[in-house]
């Protein structure tokens, strides 16, 4: 068995506490006949590769994901588990598999904000890989994750050779400039932190896959992290939210909240 220590390609017999006894390489065991999406290897969970209709359809990238585990390490992580930190060199790229993880700028003086989220499919580490730069923020798992590990060389190898790789790469680009942007505008331009909330959810339901009920977000993280997400405090958040409650615009039933007035958050959002 092949184990991977953070921010390392796979080393035998190297051990990280955060990602647990299962980590191995995608090459070989990754079958695109196989149906179904997960098998049952040791007690630990081997993800197949992602089906184009698990990608919003888009063949060419289910095909570029393919290329680039075939060369990676899967890892396992469990909640609230960092994946890289700001300063840390780019030695890989990684494609989330499973789970859901948020991204955070950190101050000089330590204060941490949360600009985005990263869900399957989504490649993370590329702009400092491309730029051969450190990484200069913070990822961090919201929940038990999985994530391809791919080191540098061998990603900028494929970037070079195939065109679906390449192709896939600038899309992700794409979706990063396009997340840092509403990340600004969320954080700098809008004038409350109510504002900043009611968007803020309007977001994360772009990203949930609950099957719960419409309209609806699983919260797998406290208040305080949700706080850090719209640069306040965790008192103010619990206020607004119990006051979201009380104008029916939400409803809360443990970590799951619903949300019961779309347009008039929308408003609230400023959108």
């Amino acid at each position: 068995m092949i184990i991977a220590h953070r921010n390392e390609t796979p080393r035998r017999g190297f051990t990280n506490p955060h990602i647990g006894p299962l980590c191995v390489p995608t090459s070989g065991i990754l079958s695109k006949s196989r149906p179904t999406l997960t098998e049952s290897v040791r007690g630990g969970t081997l993800l197949l590769p992602l089906d184009c209709a698990d990608l919003d359809g888009h063949g060419s990238r289910g095909g570029a994901i393919a290329q680039i585990e075939e060369v990676g390490c899967l890892q396992r992580y469990p909640g609230r588990a960092p994946i890289f930190h700001h300063g840390d060199p780019a030695t890989s790229v990684y494609i989330v598999r499973q789970g859901k993880l948020k991204l955070s700028l950190i101050s000089y003086g330590g204060r941490c904000v949360v600009f985005r989220f990263a869900v399957p499919g989504d490649l993370l580490g590329l702009s400092a890989i491309l730029n051969h730069t450190d990484h200069q923020f913070l990822t961090q798992t919201l929940e038990p994750s999985i994530l391809v590990n791919v080191p540098r060389g061998q990603f900028l190898q494929l970037l070079q050779a195939s065109p679906e790789v390449s192709s896939f790469a600038t899309q992700a680009l794409a979706r990063d400039h396009d997340a840092m942007l509403r990340g600004i505008r969320r954080l700098g331009m809008l004038a409350s932190v109510r504002e900043r909330l009611a968007q803020l959810l309007l977001t994360c339901l772009e990203y949930s896959h609950t099957n719960c009920a419409p309209l609806s977000i699983r919260m797998n993280w406290r208040y305080a992290e949700l706080a850090e997400m719209v640069n306040s405090s965790r008192e103010t958040v619990t206020r607004l939210m119990s006051q979201f409650e009380r104008d029916n615009l939400i409803i809360r039933r443990g970590s799951l909240v619903i949300i019961r007035n779309h347009s008039r958050l929308q408003i609230v959002a400023g959108i």
